[in-house]
């Protein structure tokens, strides 16, 4: 936790009188008597989760959206039976936008007052006292009775996750299947005139599935092999990409214009130079696209197991 990060969740705290969790960064407490839970999506993003019902009914998804296409405050929303997450329009982690923040958190809970909803466990739905708490990765609001049993629940699967063994062999052929798309993503936006982060992305995206698809898990190994693939196979979109190109050009089919490029190359049909340049910009924007990916899938795995009440 950066000394930026940690400021920004001391001085929101102390703002909304809330309680901050050291090891997962997510604030959590009473605010306007619901019950609140506040941390960061991938997207660096505010989201506040609440578990809601009324009159023993679960929360109406239609009126909840409206009220977010009615504010600037408020991005996106998600329910899932009681459990509303709402993503706040607020960079989670800068302290420039506390009050901001503040000021999210306070239209929300104006709404749910003036539309008449109280706390409920968002498992079971029962109005009964929750406690703040991670499932499996996740911010969670659940009463005791539900706290134990999903989370003798989670401790069986892991176990089951854990007797899974990890196909290498498998999982490279997954890796190499999945990096296909993200060549088809170079070829088509290259087509198109544009280098673009997004096939980066898709490239690491891709990549990393497939091998997790095939190879049954996803572990540090299997990250170094597909980031290996990664590499490679950008390489090989570029040529692709440069292959049409010139089959185009030739009127020519593009296996032959693929095998043309080096010679267009050393006789300098093709500048070198460009070609230099445009390669490596397309390694840069795969790294803008693969180490969010690569991280977030790590960070995923880290906390994957977490069960703890806050």
């Amino acid at each position: 936790m950066t000394q930026k990060e940690k400021t920004f969740l001391d001085q929101t705290a102390q703002r909304l009188h809330l309680t901050v969790d050291g090891e997962s960064s997510i604030l959590f407490g009473s605010v306007g008597g619901y019950q609140t839970m506040l941390w960061r999506n991938d997207h660096g993003l505010a989201v506040m989760t609440l578990s809601l019902h009324k009159l023993g009914q679960e929360p109406d998804q239609s009126v909840i959206r409206q009220f977010v296409k009615g504010t600037r405050l408020v991005t996106g929303v998600s329910v899932r039976r009681s459990r509303v997450e709402l993503t706040l329009n607020v960079r989670f982690g800068n302290p420039n936008q506390v009050e901001k923040l503040a000021e999210a958190v306070a239209a929300v809970v104006e709404f749910l007052h003036a539309s008449g909803y109280d706390n409920c466990c968002q498992n079971c739905g029962s109005a009964v006292e929750t406690d703040p708490c991670i499932m499996t990765g996740v911010p969670s609001l659940l009463c005791d009775s539900c706290y134990q049993q999903l989370g003798h629940l989670q401790e069986q699967n892991q176990q089951a996750e854990l007797g899974k063994t990890e196909n290498v062999v498998a999982g490279t052929v997954g890796a190499l299947l999945g990096s296909l798309l993200g060549v088809a993503c170079i070829v088509l936006l290259g087509q198109l005139g544009y280098v673009a982060a997004v096939s980066g992305i898709v490239m690491a995206i891709c990549t990393m599935k497939g091998y997790e698809l095939l190879g049954g898990k996803l572990t540090k190994k299997g990250v170094i092999i597909s980031g290996v693939i990664m590499i490679v196979m950008t390489y090989v979109g570029d040529r692709v990409d440069w292959a049409i190109m010139i089959a185009r050009e030739l009127e020519t089919d593009v296996f032959y214009g693929y095998r043309l490029l080096p010679l267009l190359l050393s006789e300098e049909v093709i500048d070198m130079t460009s070609y230099v340049l445009e390669l490596v910009l397309l390694y840069a924007l795969l790294l803008v696209g693969a180490i969010p990916t690569i991280q977030n899938a790590m960070r995923k795995d880290k906390v994957a197991g977490t069960i703890c009440k806050l």
